[in-house]
């Protein structure tokens, strides 16, 4: 075997050291179409035709690669790192011919592909690491479907829901994938914010010809926070002249907001109209289970053991977004390593309570329930968790049960505890008996009220 078939060896050892440190997926992306060349003066000269890849690579791991080389080899190992041409360059198979401001037309071969992302992009974000649930299945069909074929049955998407529950996720896993499978392609990546100042800048200095060039020639445009663009007047004209280039040159068109198009106040009819032309996918914040699922998904991407009761601890208290889950897994991760402890419920609920700050805490909302309960129904907290069955005491415990569910998503497991240590399956009646009575539209109104007083929604 000679020496440069060992440092391909040694590069495949490499390569699954980062598999145990990156989320699933990614090494993949980043690593698999490196080859080695030559190994000469203590140089390993490594080569990918996956111009992001390079990018990426040059920028966070390039170090990494240099030290395990470094480290198994015994002595100082330097790696260079080569863009090279693709050999099979694919087709476009878009437009096939691209024609610049100038009225040049050119094959989507002749041209440089660009990527342009936003400071706050992650390479690591793939569709292989995020978690799907009832709550975001639409939206992550509609993106998968967009990497394999874009501008085609989807176009625009808009994607829409609150801060921090994956839309941004998704939008890099777009371009990741893209990327990969059509590395040609030219992708631009960019939030309302930065459109709107890049387009003052351009008024500004005159290179207006420029800025259209950029936006009306890109095959993949995608926009996040493109609520920022209500009431600013300039901006929506110069967006749908663009939008209308590139919608008519079948480009892929892919937007966020917190709120759908027909809530964006201060926006252009005509804008709302073509933001609703393609695909809108909501969003919602995760449930119990897929927050569970999060949970354990990121504590493994760590390397962290989370112990169930810990999980459901979590799960139940940190409701609002997916960042507050990754950033209470990072703080767990950082108190036991540093403590020295393995996670506990009393670790985790002094993690808890600094994540929840200013966040009602879930015992209170109870209390607000048993509250709401007795006011409604005259029924005393005592009686409800207790063992009496007559008929209006069992009536006040099962809307009671329905509403810890209903409003805090405890599990059913603690809920019963909650009630006296009854099972789940009781649980499960009781909310199962409160969903059918709701059928009932007084009944319904009576329960919406009762909800409004105890959460003000």
């Amino acid at each position: 075997m000679s020496y440069i078939d060992n440092i391909k060896n040694i590069w495949k050892v490499v390569k699954e050291s980062f598999d145990e440190s990156l989320p699933q997926g990614v090494s993949d992306l980043w690593f698999e179409n490196i080859e080695i060349i030559s190994f000469e003066n203590n140089c390993i000269t490594m080569t990918t035709d996956f111009r992001t890849g390079y990018n990426v690579i040059n920028q966070k791991y390039i170090e990494t690669i240099k030290e395990k080389f470094s480290e198994m080899l015994g002595f100082d190992i330097d790696v260079e790192l080569q863009l090279i041409e693709s050999k099979e360059a694919p087709p476009f198979d878009y437009t096939p011919m691209i024609e610049n401001a100038q009225g040049i037309k050119h094959t989507e071969t002749e041209r440089t592909p660009t990527v342009v992302i936003p400071q706050n992009y992650s390479f690591e974000y793939t569709f292989e690491n995020f978690i799907v649930g009832e709550s975001n299945k639409f939206a992550h069909a509609a993106c998968v479907a967009i990497a394999d074929k874009p501008a085609t049955n989807y176009n625009p998407l808009f994607i829409y829901g609150p801060s921090g529950i994956g839309k941004t996720h998704l939008m890099c896993a777009v371009v990741n994938e893209i990327k990969k499978k059509k590395p040609f392609v030219s992708v631009i990546y960019i939030s309302c914010e930065d459109f709107t100042n890049e387009l003052i800048e351009s008024i500004k200095n005159q290179q207006m010809e420029f800025f259209r060039d950029k936006y009306r020639n890109c095959d993949i445009l995608l926009i996040d926070d493109v609520q920022f663009i209500s009431g600013k007047v300039s901006t929506q004209e110069e967006f749908f002249h663009t939008f209308n280039a590139l919608h008519d040159n079948h480009k892929q068109i892919i937007l966020s907001s917190d709120r759908p198009p027909k809530d964006i106040g201060h926006l252009a009819d005509r804008l709302k109209t073509r933001f609703e032309w393609g695909i809108i996918a909501d969003i919602q914040p995760p449930d119990l289970e897929l927050r569970m699922a999060i949970i354990k998904k990121k504590a493994e991407q760590v390397n962290i053991d989370i112990p169930n009761d810990v999980i459901t601890l979590l799960a139940e208290n940190l409701r609002s977004n997916i960042r507050q889950i990754e950033g209470a897994i990072k703080k767990l991760s950082a108190i036991s390593f540093l403590s020295g402890k393995s996670i506990s419920l009393e670790l985790a609920k002094d993690c808890l309570s600094e994540l929840l700050v200013g966040v009602e805490p879930i015992n209170v909302t109870i209390d607000k329930i048993y509250a709401a309960v007795f006011k409604k129904y005259g029924i005393k907290k005592e009686d409800i968790i207790g063992q009496k069955r007559n008929k209006e005491i069992a009536l006040a415990r099962h809307i009671a049960i329905y509403l810890v569910r209903e409003i805090t998503e405890m599990s059913q497991e603690n809920i019963g505890k909650l009630f006296g240590g009854r099972d789940h399956s009781t649980i499960k009646t009781s909310c199962d008996k409160v969903s059918k009575m709701l059928n009932d539209p007084i009944f319904d109104l009576e329960i919406k009220e009762i909800i409004h007083e105890i959460t003000g929604q």
